[in-house]
């Protein structure tokens, strides 16, 4: 048994519904939301065909939790109950509520000092108030959840601010649900039949495509930015693995440091675009009345 083309079609057909119903139906932020569920139920669903193929046998209770509960994307490690997974600490709880807990205050109140002189920059800190109480403390939570059960459910953020170097970051802190995606279905395969090189840019061209779809297309402008963000990205990593990059230094240490932010914070407006903003963010906003 293995994994099918008929496995395939709800990664692509998810998301093209989603656009077809969604786009004369709902605001952009709700078409971005609409495709960013389609996108991640199609992956739901074509990771734990994987995992089972691979010899993953879960009960009912454990495969609703994988597709409804959780947010990452490595079914084995999820279903696999052999794993000595530790108990979370108290702190780390205690750190997961706090950084939830200060996602809420920008979103919420922060933002709106700045609304509507400073309506972009209200929107920029509502957008990383959103990120901060979803990615770096709801999913926080729910990974303190099932670890407290004893389910191999690693945090979908790292510790991004302590990487050492731009491969780091976007190999091991950021993201790891869509880090697994990237890796089983694009890395290796490319790699297997072309090599390293090929392998990182296409996994960075995936990343470029689907932010795409999660940003450009809802905001309905500066469409490829996305994309060039990515490849920029590609671009810092073949640097930092080349020769001069080894004798410079930049793949380590606090070199790597600066780096790795000098190529991500530069270049970070290519892909949350103030169109992005404007058209989906602040619109959100107001509909949750964070902004009036």
């Amino acid at each position: 048994m293995k994994i099918t083309l008929s496995d395939w079609i709800p990664v692509f057909a998810l998301p093209a519904l989603a656009i077809l119903i969604g786009r004369p139906a709902l605001p952009a932020w709700g078409l971005l939301f609409a495709v960013a569920f389609s996108i991640f139920y199609g992956f739901k669903r074509l990771t734990y065909r994987r995992a089972v193929v691979m010899g993953a046998r879960p009960g009912m209770k454990s495969t609703i939790g994988y597709i409804f509960c959780w947010v990452g994307m490595d079914a084995a490690a999820f279903f696999d109950r052999r794993a000595d997974v530790p108990k979370p600490s108290g702190a780390e709880w205690l750190l997961a509520f706090l950084k939830t807990a200060l996602g809420l205050v920008l979103f919420f109140f922060i933002a709106r000092l700045f609304y509507p002189q400073h309506a972009l920059t209200a929107g920029y800190i509502g957008l990383a108030g959103f990120l901060l109480f979803s990615f770096f403390g709801t999913f926080h939570i729910l990974s303190l959840y099932w670890r407290r059960r004893g389910v191999n459910a690693v945090p979908m953020m790292s510790s991004p601010l302590l990487t050492t170097s731009l491969s780091d970051f976007w190999s091991s802190r950021w993201n790891l649900a869509f880090r697994d995606i990237a890796r089983v279905f694009v890395f290796r395969p490319v790699l297997r039949r072309w090599g390293v090189v090929y392998a990182v840019l296409a996994a960075f061209v995936f990343s470029g495509i689907l932010h795409e779809l999660l940003i450009s297309l809802p905001a309905d402008a500066w469409y490829g930015l996305p994309t060039l963000f990515f490849l920029i990205q590609a671009g810092g990593v073949f640097i930092e693995k080349s020769g001069a990059g080894v004798r410079y230094g930049i793949n380590r240490g606090l070199r790597g440091r600066i780096f790795a932010a000098a190529f991500i914070l530069v270049p970070l407006v290519l892909l949350f675009h103030p169109p992005s903003i404007e058209n989906c963010m602040l619109p959100f906003m107001k509909a949750l009345g964070a902004v009036r």
